[in-house]
């Protein structure tokens, strides 16, 4: 019989200083140079920053963040917990980024990625980001070149479009 892989009612919100402790901990097993607490406090206090957090059953479940910069949206992290990722857990979190990143005023979302992090890759590329150049030696834990992404206009109507396909996919938060 198949494992049920259902998770309990995803709930994402506006992390908290209270999430820190679970956030740092997913942090340090899902990234090589993991950011800081204090890292994310200070990030957490700026106007143009959005960080989310994503609980399941009340777990952290995963989390991401991005950070206004006039009319971009610079994702700056997204991880899931590893038992739970490829079920939609990192599409969600980036929905919910994409949507709150355009009532601040971005028109544009962009990031770096690991070249060798072929899930992520997918996943951006459904959200419509586009490889726009590279940054090499980027990551100074193993100097691997980072994949620069940009979307087009969130604000377009072919965007909108791209978003209401990717929420009957992955269903509306």
């Amino acid at each position: 019989m198949p494992e049920d892989t259902r998770l309990p009612e995803l709930v994402i919100r506006r992390m908290s200083p209270e999430d820190l402790p679970e956030v740092m901990e997913l942090e340090r097993r899902a990234f090589s140079a993991p950011w800081t607490e204090e890292m994310y406090r200070r990030e957490m206090e700026k106007w143009e920053g959005c960080y989310l957090v994503a609980r399941s059953g009340g777990e952290l479940a995963g989390y991401g963040g991005a950070l206004l910069i006039l009319d971009e949206a610079h994702v700056m992290t997204l991880a899931v917990r590893e038992d739970l990722r490829r079920r939609g857990i990192g599409a969600r979190l980036l929905l919910e980024l994409v949507r709150r990143a355009e009532r601040m005023g971005a028109r544009f979302l962009t990031l770096e990625v690991r070249k060798s992090n072929r899930p992520a890759i997918e996943l951006y590329t459904r959200f419509g980001f586009q490889v726009m150049g590279e940054r090499r030696q980027y990551y100074l834990d193993n100097l691997e070149d980072a994949l620069i992404m940009w979307t087009e206009d969130i604000t377009s109507p072919e965007y909108r479009k791209r978003l209401e396909e990717l929420e009957r996919r992955y269903g509306a938060v």
